[in-house]
């Protein structure tokens, strides 16, 4: 189905200051859309949550992110409007996954505002066309998941993507354990899917890169931010507003990035717009790192990359390490059981250097434990 079928036109209102320079989409024509080096489409389903409220997000975040200056580096973004909302909730995502499925054979880095976060489920065959290993990372106060299975909402999605791509890697960023129960750790922790709490978010937030490089989808709930930086938030302690930025830099940054999803900000729930503004900046950020994105090939043999062969006294067999001559940042091997097949996943300088200390960086084992329980 063409987009102009399940798109509203964004129209600039008469105060919005184009500093952006973000192009609004009237007419879909095939040749504006190619020219795009990212996508920027509103999102306005707000009826299968506990958060009513958040239809009107996406024009509301607009009016502040097209008052921002333009990124460091060019970029011709276009905004795409708003995906229409059906009449049922099942036509919103319908439409929602249609327009994912058309701006998917364009191969641009799409940015979705507005709505609530389990639309993210309608998001996830785009965004994992023809990856043998997807990953996605998921920034949240909560855990999103229940053992009611005949329950589907914004606060239990997450056992409905994992159930339908088995081989997904979930990262969880900024959770908080006494707002997510026991059982959901638990869940998190058998599937092998790493979580990277709030405290050590706030203590070194550069040590969530890695969690977010190698993901085709990144999933940002605006109350994973504290309520005295976001107003319309629901928790006390979260996220410092420059740190949720940072976060929103690195995805953009990485090459493997294809869909980011901001949902849950509430307007009626805001102050001053104080928390439209900061989703303008959270936006903001993650097209300046896609702006500033680094050409670097995804073929680890290649002469761009240095490999450090690290003996450890617990493995069968030394561990690979890949440092890119490009960007200087570290992956390493994680063997996928006995066979001669191999994972490469995103590390720290830190990881390599706890290896090569006698250590198992944290990373490295839950990976490894996974790929032996999807085999």
């Amino acid at each position: 189905m063409e987009l102009k079928f399940l798109c509203e036109p964004y129209y600039k209102n008469a105060e919005d200051v184009q500093n952006m320079e973000i192009l609004p989409c009237s007419t879909y024509n095939e040749q504006d859309l190619a020219s795009a080096d990212a996508f920027l489409v509103g999102y306005k389903e707000d009826r299968n949550s506990d958060n009513i409220g958040c239809e009107t997000a996406a024009d509301i975040v607009r009016q502040q992110l097209y008052a921002l200056h333009k990124t460091s580096k060019p970029l011709r973004i276009i905004d795409l409007g708003n995906c229409k909302k059906g009449a049922t909730v099942a036509e919103s995502y319908e439409n929602l996954r249609l327009c994912m499925q058309e701006l998917a054979t364009y191969e641009k880095p799409i940015v979705i505002v507005g709505g609530t976060q389990e639309a993210v489920c309608y998001t996830t065959k785009a965004s994992f066309r023809s990856v043998s290993f997807p990953s996605a990372a998921f920034i949240d106060a909560k855990i999103d998941w229940d053992n009611d299975k005949d329950d589907f909402s914004n606060r239990n999605y997450l056992t409905r993507i994992a159930e339908e791509f088995p081989l997904l890697r979930i990262s969880h960023i900024a959770n908080q354990e006494y707002l997510s129960s026991k059982d959901a750790f638990i869940w998190l922790s058998s599937h092998c899917f790493p979580s990277f709490r709030l405290g050590d978010c706030n203590a070194t937030i550069e040590r969530s890169e890695p969690y977010t490089r190698d993901v085709q989808l990144v999933s940002f709930d605006i109350n994973a931010i504290r309520y005295s930086d976001s107003p319309a938030g629901r928790n006390a302690n979260g996220l410092y507003a420059e740190k949720a930025c940072q976060i929103a830099w690195n995805s953009g940054f990485s090459p493997r990035l294809n869909t980011f999803i901001l949902s849950e900000y509430n307007p009626q729930k805001d102050v001053d717009g104080i928390s439209a503004q900061l989703c303008a900046e959270i936006i903001w950020h993650v097209f300046d790192g896609i702006a500033q994105r680094i050409p670097e090939s995804a073929d680890f043999n290649e002469d761009s990359y240095l490999k450090h062969f690290v003996h450890n006294s617990v493995l069968p067999q030394d561990i690979c390490f890949y440092e890119s001559l490009i960007s200087k940042m570290f992956w390493v091997e994680v063997p996928i059981g006995t066979t001669n097949k191999k994972r490469i996943i995103p590390c720290s300088q830190e990881d390599f250097e706890l290896f090569k200390a006698g250590f198992i960086p944290d990373i490295w084992m839950i990976e490894f434990n996974r790929l032996l329980k999807i085999q």
